[in-house]
């Protein structure tokens, strides 16, 4: 009991009693004293405890129940996959801008022609000439011969048409039958490939009306027919030679796009003059 009263708490608590008691016993009139004691001891302890008291209360602070905790992981949670959706939002309208960007200056060069993005949803592992299957089909416009190209240039058409998508058959492929011209010479013939210079990325354009190009030549499409447009790069010559086959002159033609590599492409739906050949073929039977 006497080691309480010899304690340093004890005596500071004392002090601190016996400055109370000095304040309250202090004449009334003598406002010096009281003061000074009151501004120099008395507020500053005062402010001590008070701060004291909220510092213990903030350390003290009782911990969340266990329902609160789960209502707090579950609100993350939630907000976590709100998050995700947003970040695949994201990644999904920059993949989108970053193909429409690829094809504006296809556009801009001919602003008759009417696109459709198209992305590769399949490939044919038994197709020999990397056909492949877009996911844009007759609801969206499209129809079987539509031309279908990358920025780089003419990767075939449209073969096959559904609802939804739409099977491409490849500048690659003896199927393709499209009508192109060496643009420096004006040498036309028809692009249609083979076995043999697919396993090279190579084409052909064949039946040409001369034997007249060089290597470097750039190959286009004619327009001729009113099915396919005018002037879409399709590759450069590598070789003029005769069909070994039928003894026609023929060039070896290397697109300007890995057709293998393909991944997405436009659809041209519509374009300046499509059908207007055909149109005056109709017109003449009619009138004949």
């Amino acid at each position: 009991m006497l080691s309480f009263f010899r304690k340093r708490s004890f005596k500071v608590l004392g002090g601190i009693l016996a400055v109370f008691i000095a304040v309250s016993v202090i004449p009334a009139g003598n406002t010096y004293i009281r003061n000074l004691l009151m501004d120099r001891i008395l507020t500053p302890i005062q402010q001590f405890f008070s701060g004291g008291a909220n510092y213990a209360a903030d350390a003290f602070e009782l911990p969340k129940s266990r329902e609160e905790l789960e209502d707090e992981v579950v609100s993350l949670r939630d907000e976590n996959r709100r998050l995700q959706d947003m970040l695949i939002d994201y990644y999904e309208v920059k993949a989108q801008n970053k193909e429409l960007s690829k094809f504006y200056e296809i556009k801009k060069n001919d602003p008759d022609l009417t696109l459709v993005t198209a992305s590769v949803i399949s490939r044919d592992p038994n197709e020999n000439f990397y056909g492949f299957t877009l996911d844009k089909g007759s609801d969206d416009g499209v129809r079987k011969d539509d031309t279908v190209m990358t920025e780089n240039g003419l990767i075939g058409r449209v073969s096959e048409v559904s609802g939804s998508c739409c099977r491409v058959v490849t500048v690659l492929s003896p199927d393709v039958n499209i009508g192109a011209v060496i643009k420096r010479t004006g040498t036309s013939g028809i692009i249609n490939g083979s076995p043999a210079l697919c396993d090279e990325g190579m084409t052909s354009l064949g039946e040409l009306s001369a034997r007249e190009g060089s290597e470097g030549d750039i190959v286009v499409t004619s327009g001729r027919g009113g099915i396919f447009p005018k002037n879409i790069k399709i590759g450069t010559v590598k070789e003029i030679k005769l069909d070994d086959i039928t003894a026609v002159p023929m060039a070896v033609i290397a697109p300007f796009e890995d057709i293998a590599a393909v991944r997405s492409a436009v659809i041209v739906i519509d374009f300046g003059g499509k059908g207007d050949i055909n149109k005056n073929e109709q017109n003449d039977k009619k009138e004949g």
